[in-house]
């Protein structure tokens, strides 16, 4: 219907987009990542550009296993991608999502930054929560995958959501209004499909992530692997590590929890 309220199979079909070749869309689900992944695991024949969204999420989740809150009015979506790359550079995944979708609200009228590795923000480093990006590898020999969540907070209000209200935002909070679902769906979709295709050109990728980046120059703390990491984010790896200055050196760090610091706090 394009309302703003709920999609329909029949009208993202009508998009006509490489990534909604196939289409489910669920009033309820407890993750979308999970059907994306059960489809594609099921199903070899499951193609590049299955795409699951659900009205509501029961069970939506990002990084680390944490909880997402994915009230009606949301766009929560996964999508199933085969792509020809090599497994060691299925991380420039999550750069590559979080520049596309980047983009994608701008275009929209938000002011969106990236804070590595995957979350995206307004109001900068200090900013609050407006998209999470999940990218997870799956599958084995001839039928590898790589499924891609994208939960966007578009009609909602922050204390529907889980997150302190203080540190959440929304399309409707920052434009004062509601988006039409469909329309943000749709800029989704082609900027996703824009930065997937030019994978092969990473440091493009990497040029556009640093222009739209609000890590880069911040102190920073990363909890990975039960170690903390605490210095000053100067670069971006040429794979899409996050190059930190520390007391005892440089360090590159590949994933993990990373707090912005800010006067001696977080």
């Amino acid at each position: 219907m394009g309302d703003g309220v709920i999609l329909s199979r029949e009208e993202i079909i009508a998009l006509e987009s490489s990534l909604a070749r196939r289409v489910e869309v669920h009033e309820t689900l407890a993750s979308t990542q999970e059907r994306a992944k059960e489809l594609a695991l099921g199903d070899p024949g499951t193609p590049h550009g299955t795409l699951v969204v659900s009205k509501v999420q029961t069970g939506g989740r990002g990084r680390l296993g944490r909880s997402w809150g994915s009230p009606a009015g949301g766009l929560w979506m996964s999508l199933v991608l085969r792509l020809a790359l090599p497994l060691h550079l299925a991380p420039q995944i999550t750069p590559a999502a979080a520049v596309g979708v980047a983009k994608a609200l701008q275009k929209m009228g938000v002011n969106t930054r990236i804070k590595w590795p995957n979350d995206l923000l307004v109001d900068g480093a200090g900013g609050r929560k407006i998209c999470g990006i999940l990218a997870e590898a799956g599958g084995q020999a001839s039928n590898n995958f790589i499924v891609l969540g994208v939960g966007i907070n578009a009609n909602v209000d922050s204390q529907n959501l889980e997150d302190p209200p203080r540190k959440t935002a929304s399309l409707r909070s920052e434009l004062g209004r509601d988006v039409d679902l469909l329309e943000l769906l749709e800029t989704v979709l082609a900027k996703l499909d824009f930065e997937i295709g030019r994978l092969h050109d990473f440091g493009a990728i990497l040029e556009d992530w640093k222009e739209l980046d609000c890590t880069l120059g911040e102190r920073v703390l990363v909890r990975r692997f039960g170690e903390v990491v605490e210095g000053t984010a100067i670069n971006l790896g040429p794979e899409g590590a996050l190059v930190i200055r520390t007391n005892g050196g440089i360090v590159e760090v590949y994933e993990g929890d990373v707090e912005h610091l800010y006067q001696g706090g977080t």
